[in-house]
């Protein structure tokens, strides 16, 4: 049999993909947008201490998250999968959501009983004890929203998804507005809104989950899911060490409102993870295990990582070249500085979109232990890395450590996984595509604009030069620009999207 995907074969997963994507995306697309017209607000009524204090809460809350929950959410989609009846699939669901609640009430209970010893712990001072309360109980809600959410997507109900996301997302920002401008009550204002909106949500979903799959427990279920998931906390924490403990490590050797203006420059990089990976991750994570069954799976899953890590790039290219005008525009002037961690951070996210993709064999062949390894690995790496740079160049050593540590952490995977579940990907590629994207980013950062409007249009023209330099440097290959000009052939005699051919390799 030919190894070759059919036409079909490959255009209907990408479809497939990029229908679910751009669901998922959506989403995010408008909590970024309105969360990014809420910056004047937030960087308004709170001072930089203020932003540094309440992303320091935040992740020791995700922190401890990642330690309870991330291995059942891992776990909850393999296993899914690994029934074909649907009576199985939900006794998977229940005995992960009834753990769910056992674990979130009693770490919910320990915060409240401690929450005087975490103050002085992350905050040096024992009087926010009433923030660490309304943490602890929104954790609980919290716990149960993540199994539910996990749950749908094992479902592909990616619509369901995001709309709940939207309404939560709508519910909390309107009363982070009464809280802080109207009532004046600034950081523990927003954990109200987020224990009121995390709460509801959590008591609509959990409702439909248990409609749906009734309420039955499993031990060997348990254990199984268990021995998948528990390699994964090490991954969880690893994760989180990579994105956030560069904070910790600013606090320490800076000061609070250094935190504060590095983590308004993290937020706009993250939106190449929030808005890219993350919805790509969610479908992915459940479409690669159907993938990996057809004949010609390993084949489409090194042509879907073409496509993707140029999308990948194409973003960060794009986020890098307006950042400076975005931030100017939207953030008070003490936050200004925000914007030159930006690019470093972009490509941190490129990085880790590459390694989330081909982790997937190792979880494919069941290996997580493997990923146990890379991930404890990484962690000393980027520990050290912090460490060292920071001490010497504040926020840019932040983000360099993050960029170069998701590059060991990507490399790792590749290695592995080609071992575990060759796939043979082509990396020549990939990185020729950053550097190109580098180049053009180096020629506008040396560039000056007079005008806000002129500054726009020519990073919009290098921007538009990506595709273009790419295929001067051999990027494309012939059938791939032959495909091309069938979709253009196409869509200008058709008009309409639904006559696309999408290109394949």
């Amino acid at each position: 049999m030919s190894n070759s995907p059919s036409p079909s074969g490959l255009v209907g997963e990408l479809k497939s993909l990029t229908k679910h994507g751009a669901i998922y995306s959506f989403g995010g697309v408008l909590g970024k947008v309105v969360g990014f017209l809420m910056i004047p607000l937030y960087t308004h009524y709170l001072s930089p201490a203020d932003y540094g204090t309440l992303e320091l809460l935040d992740l020791s809350v995700a922190l401890f998250g990642l330690a309870v929950m991330m291995w059942m959410n891992a776990a909850i989609i393999r296993y899914y999968y690994e029934y074909e009846d649907q009576k199985n699939r939900n006794e998977v669901i229940s005995t992960v959501l009834i753990s769910a609640a056992l674990l979130g009430g009693l770490s919910a209970a320990g915060g409240v009983a401690f929450a005087k010893q975490l103050s002085w712990l992350i905050l040096k001072t024992p009087s926010y004890y009433k923030f660490f309360w309304l943490l602890s109980i929104t954790f609980f809600f919290a716990t149960l929203n993540s199994v539910s959410f996990s749950y749908l997507r094992a479902k592909q109900r990616s619509g369901l998804v995001s709309i709940c996301g939207v309404v939560t997302m709508l519910i909390s920002l309107s009363l982070n507005v009464y809280f802080i401008a109207f009532l004046k009550i600034g950081v523990i204002g927003i954990l109200y809104s987020s224990l009121i909106s995390t709460a509801l949500s959590a008591l609509v979903l959990t409702v439909v989950t248990v409609w749906e799959v009734n309420l039955g427990f499993s031990f060997e279920k348990l254990r199984a899911l268990a021995v998948f998931g528990a390699p994964l906390v090490i991954t969880s924490l690893a994760a989180f060490a990579l994105n956030f403990s560069d904070r910790f490590f600013l606090e320490r050797f800076t000061n609070v409102s250094s935190v504060g203006i590095y983590a308004l420059g993290y937020k706009f990089a993250f939106m190449l993870s929030f808005l890219v990976v993350q919805p790509f991750d969610m479908i992915w994570s459940a479409r690669m295990y159907e993938i990996a069954k057809k004949p010609n799976g390993a084949k489409l899953f090194s042509q879907i990582f073409r496509y993707y890590s140029l999308i990948l790039v194409a973003a960060a290219l794009g986020l890098s070249l307006v950042i400076k005008d975005v931030i100017g525009i939207i953030a008070s002037p003490s936050f200004r500085e925000a914007y030159k961690i930006v690019p470093v951070v972009a490509l941190a996210y490129v990085f880790q979109g590459s390694y989330r993709f081909m982790v997937g064999g190792i979880y494919i062949e069941k290996k997580t232990y493997s990923v146990g390894i890379i991930s404890a690995a990484s962690l000393a790496l980027n520990l050290t890395l912090n460490y060292i740079l920071i001490q010497r160049f504040g926020g840019m050593g932040a983000a360099w450590a993050t960029a170069l540590s998701f590059l060991f952490m990507a490399g790792l995977s590749y290695i592995v996984s080609e071992r575990v579940h060759p796939v043979s990907y082509h990396l020549g590629a990939f990185f020729l595509s950053i550097g190109v994207a580098a180049a053009l980013y180096w020629c506008a950062i040396k560039l000056s604009f007079p005008s806000l409007i002129l500054s726009a249009g020519i990073k919009t023209l290098i921007f538009m030069a990506f595709p273009t330099a790419l295929y001067l440097v051999g990027f494309f290959k012939d059938d791939e620009i032959t495909q091309l000009k069938r979709t253009v052939q196409s869509l200008w005699a058709n008009r309409r999207w639904g006559a696309t051919v999408l290109p394949e390799q």
